[in-house]
């Protein structure tokens, strides 16, 4: 469990250090339902980009942990990416290990522009909820 809080911070640290502002901010990409907070289905994606982003362990049970969701949801998701070309998938000693392509790069880029733009026009909120 000490390995795991150390991971967090480190990448929490990691986006930081980078400089980068990190595109997930809980308040746009969660709603209540029932009294409990949800991630929108976009906020999980731009959680796991993130994370593989900045991360040396991209395994899925890695992914699935550091973004608080199940082995089979971080797998779906993963593989989501994976068929629009923002993540590669290889699998080494029956491990899969997952990698950010250039465009996935561009697209977090890109994310983080659009919800800077959103923003200065006090428009953040309107696409999350």
């Amino acid at each position: 469990m000490d390995d795991h809080r150390t991971h967090d911070e480190n990448f929490k640290r990691s986006i930081v250090d980078n400089d980068q502002k990190s595109v997930y901010s809980r308040s746009n990409y969660e709603y209540s339902y029932g009294g409990k907070k949800k991630r929108t289905e976009l906020g999980q994606l731009l959680q796991i980009l993130e994370y593989i982003g900045s991360s040396n362990n991209t395994q899925i049970s890695s992914i699935a942990r550091s973004n608080n969701m199940s082995h089979d949801a971080a797998t779906r998701n993963c593989e989501k990416l994976v068929s629009v070309g923002l993540v590669t998938g290889e699998t080494i000693n029956d491990n899969k290990r997952y990698r950010l392509t250039s465009e996935g790069r561009s697209f977090l880029n890109e994310c983080r522009n659009f919800e800077d733009i959103l923003c200065r026009y006090n428009l953040c909120h309107a696409l999350y909820h």
